[in-house]
């Protein structure tokens, strides 16, 4: 384990994805050259930042197998990784399922080596009916993962989320105080309707119930006919106050994570030495 650094300067990047791989891929490059000029040693990419399609299973024909050699997507990040001298964390590409005709929902952690360190497979899948506003099925070419994923980035601890996970407060109970995390990141392509009702809200709570840091990148805008995003890329202090944001529009967060807010929030107010963890 390395020894905790002070600070992680940290960039979430904002971007609007579409069904066109090549493009959203640049999309990527340039936006992870302007994290690292920012100074982020950390970068965090949003839920689909490689591909949205217009259906459920569009995905699966950029769906990669991560055990073994790397496609498109994951090689990219690694080139990039290893170009800037950063961390990549990819916050959600469609994973090949072993023996499947489906994908996981992975967002993978790629070190500045290049080297695939950590996978997340999104555990909760966004099936939803809301009439006239959203209707997704994620499970139709999604399959679920199951276990919860803390990684060491620059000696902090690392829970790793996607998107729809953010409203099940157990999975974060389990990161930090199971796992001890001090950073959660939620990447997440939000849809307009709910992100509007509960983005903050929801983002808010996990940091001050966890009494750490949250890193939420976004996607934003209109991808097609289908489907729009809500945006408002965010950092959020363990004390909850919004820390930076980004509405709308291609961009960057970038913000320096400071360990000694959380550690005096953490002593201040002892919620997690208070905290039970419920057997399932």
């Amino acid at each position: 384990m390395t020894s905790p650094t002070p600070s992680l300067v940290t960039a979430a990047v904002q971007m609007c994805a579409t069904d066109d791989l090549d493009a959203n891929l640049a999309a990527v490059r340039r936006l992870t050259a302007e994290a690292a000029v920012g100074g982020a040693t950390l970068i965090v990419l949003p839920e689909c930042f490689a591909f949205l399609g217009r259906g459920e299973r569009d995905k699966m024909r950029v769906a990669e197998s991560l055990d073994g050699s790397f496609g498109p997507i994951v090689s990219t990040l690694a080139e990039l990784a290893t170009k800037h001298g950063v961390t990549i964390v990819g916050g959600g590409m469609p994973e090949k399922e072993p023996g499947g005709d489906r994908a996981f929902n992975t967002a993978v952690v790629v070190s500045s080596e290049g080297r695939l360190v950590a996978r997340y497979r999104k555990i909760h899948l966004f099936d939803v009916d809301i009439p006239g506003r959203a209707t997704l099925l994620e499970s139709a070419a999604t399959a679920p993962g199951r276990e919860p994923v803390v990684v060491e980035i620059g000696g902090w601890k690392v829970g790793v989320t996607i998107c729809y996970d953010v409203r099940f407060p157990e999975l974060y109970r389990q990161l930090v105080i199971g796992g001890g995390a001090e950073l959660l990141l939620v990447p997440a392509a939000f849809t307009a309707h709910t992100g509007r009702a509960h983005w903050h809200l929801l983002l808010r709570a996990r940091a001050i119930e966890s009494q750490a840091w949250v890193v939420a990148a976004a996607q934003w805008g209109r991808h097609n006919e289908k489907r729009e995003s809500f945006g408002h890329t965010l950092v959020v202090d363990p004390w909850g106050g919004v820390a930076g944001e980004r509405a709308e529009g291609d961009g960057v967060v970038i913000h320096a994570l400071d360990r000694s807010i959380l550690e005096k929030t953490r002593r201040e107010m002892p919620c997690l030495s208070h905290a039970v963890l419920w057997p399932r």
